[in-house]
């Protein structure tokens, strides 16, 4: 598809406040809050979210009454720290804490029965989830069978239906069997504390699994009651210790994709700083190994660098991997060989989302006409890479994308991204009667079904896609911020770096540079797989760089000695220096 550059018309002669203004922050009062998140301001109530109470209440119990309590999260970098972050503070209070982290490949997204089953053999009394469960109805009535309590946490949106479980109806005391609601189907558990419930008082429900995990951190501080701990439990935690948690709590954030606005950016600015500072060895031994100056991270090197390995550690081997290495108990030794395994794990990811990546576009290129929506698979393609294959396919075709690999036995396991603003799950909800299973947020989600029905998913998914929003086929409009010349970018950098952390919601402005020319142009990277330019004019010159791109990739083609219009990011290297993040040569 084609893209054309729009230059942005200006509102203020001024660039900081005309990339404000385009953010949708007019005003002092709401500059000052962008520019200068605060942890007091910016920290909502966690007593607002539903169920916060009662959940609090029930792990005290559990704690006071000595029962084993299981910490049940997701296997990808939201799940996985928000789970290490709960767990570490638990067992600070004096919890007894087990770490459950399901399999990917063979058990899949949220809870499940085998697993449900295994914890109480183990002894658990009660199961808190992290960033899964909401949708889980089935699995939480067959806890409830086994007599384990569940707690969840979660910000996965909820089903819906006319006659629906209230979760007040599982909590243990309360004798009503027949609080139902007319909106929402919930899982019969203690507490369901998810900030898209549709009952929900809480006043940002963007926040990520692990956000949604530290505020139950939070509330449990709040209630400060030492008399629930015994003697000499560290409950300086209501000092402000809590905020040490949001380095892992920063990286989930950055992640997972949750925009980064209100309170997000707030926990994503607090958990850079904390993460500039973090003594987790293992995280210490991977920013020593990647070259990133640590007093200087920034957030693409959490969601570029960072953020993969720990993803990588559940779609080839196992999640546990990856908890263990954000783990604050590790030696200097045991970090570095954390980090080690994670990079070698994340070396064999790349080349397996390669292959099938260039099986994709060979898959495309055989298609006759232009699809809306793409749907494409093989069953050679493994589960744990779908994801990653959906995402740069949306990347490189604009185009919401669904994406299928075989999972155990005959099962068709997939992954889907939007690329054009469609609502993933209501398109997957327009099909609903094909799947097996299907969840996610807004912008990605996951989907299971029977080998036998692959045949009618582009079919079904393009006809609910179509209902819900049309996407015509032709040339695609990006809006660049400003045009700006090559001599202006090391001042106008600092001004830029002031809206920082960008992400979903806060992007990175983008920048046309006109008429540069291209003095130097090379590959580099293990396969030569990356591209550097050295973009000159007058008397000003700045290195640029393209990741998995060749000179071939742009509308122009990116040779030594032409001239062109170049579109991209400021950013800075791993030295500190300016450089340009290309989008596109013109």
């Amino acid at each position: 598809m084609a893209v054309r550059y729009a230059v942005r018309e200006r509102a203020h002669e001024d660039l900081l406040q005309d990339l404000l203004h385009a953010r949708g922050v007019v005003g002092e009062p709401a500059t000052a809050e962008f520019l200068q998140p605060d942890f007091e301001r910016d920290s909502h109530d966690p007593f607002l979210l539903p169920d916060m109470a009662v959940a609090v209440e029930r792990i005290l119990f559990a704690i006071k009454n000595g029962e084993l309590i299981a910490v049940w999260s997701d296997y990808d970098c939201d799940g996985v720290p928000g789970g290490v972050l709960l767990c570490e503070f638990l067992q600070s209070i004096g919890a007894s804490v087990v770490h459950y982290i399901p399999d990917r490949h063979i058990d899949g997204f949220g809870l499940n029965i085998a697993g449900i089953a295994e914890l109480a053999e183990r002894g658990a009394r009660l199961i808190i989830t992290v960033d899964c469960g909401t949708t889980d109805v089935a699995q939480a009535t067959f806890a409830r069978e086994k007599k384990i309590d569940l707690i969840i946490t979660d910000h996965h949106l909820p089903l819906v239906s006319e006659n629906s479980f209230s979760p007040a109806a599982g909590r243990r005391g309360d004798a009503s069997e027949n609080n139902f609601s007319s909106t929402q189907n919930l899982p019969p558990a203690v507490a369901v504390v998810n900030p898209h419930r549709t009952d929900s008082i809480y006043p940002f429900t963007e926040l990520c699994g692990a956000g949604v995990a530290w505020k139950l951190v939070q509330a449990i501080l709040s209630k400060n009651r030492p008399e629930h701990f015994g003697e000499g439990q560290p409950f300086d935690y209501a000092q402000g210790k809590e905020k040490w948690l949001l380095d892992l709590v920063g990286i989930a954030t950055l992640a997972d994709m949750v925009p980064l606005v209100g309170e997000n950016r707030m926990l994503a600015s607090y958990g850079l700083r904390v993460l500039r500072r973090t003594r987790r060895e293992g995280l210490c031994a991977l920013l020593k190994l990647l070259r990133i100056n640590q007093a200087t991270l920034a957030e693409e090197d959490v969601t570029f660098m960072v953020a993969p390995r720990i993803n990588a550690a559940s779609r080839l081997e196992k999640a546990e991997t990856a908890a263990r290495f954000l783990s604050s108990t590790l030696s200097s030794e045991e970090g570095g060989e954390s980090a080690l395994k994670l990079n070698r794990i994340n070396d064999e990811r790349k080349g397996l989302v390669a292959a099938a990546m260039k099986h994709a576009h060979k898959q495309l290129r055989a298609r006759e006409g232009v699809e809306d929506i793409i749907v494409i698979g093989s069953v050679d393609w493994r589960p744990g890479i779908l994801g990653l294959i959906a995402q740069k396919l949306v990347e490189q075709e604009g185009k919401t994308v669904f994406v299928w690999g075989r999972g155990a036995g005959s099962s068709i396991k997939g992954s889907c991204r939007s690329g054009d603003g469609s609502n993933i799950v209501e398109i997957m909800r327009g099909a609903a009667d094909l799947f097996d299973d299907f969840g996610g947020h807004d912008f990605a989600g996951g989907f299971s079904l029977g080998e036998d029905k692959v045949h009618q998913l582009y079919a079904r998914l393009a006809s609910s896609h179509a209902a819900l929003v049309h996407t015509p086929a032709g040339e695609k409009e990006t809006i660049v911020d400003r045009e700006l010349e090559l001599a202006d970018a090391f001042s106008v950098h600092q001004e830029i770096q002031k809206l920082a952390p960008f992400g979903v919601g806060n992007a990175k402005p983008l920048f046309l540079f006109p008429n540069v020319s291209i003095g130097r142009a090379r590959t580099f990277g293990k396969g030569d797989d990356h591209l550097e330019l050295l973009l000159k004019k007058d008397n000003a010159q700045v290195a640029g760089v393209s990741f998995f791109k060749t000179p071939d990739s742009f509308q122009k083609t990116a040779r030594e000695g032409t001239r062109a219009d170049v579109v991209g990011h400021l950013e800075l290297d791993w030295r500190g220096s300016p450089r340009l993040r290309i989008v596109d040569v013109l």
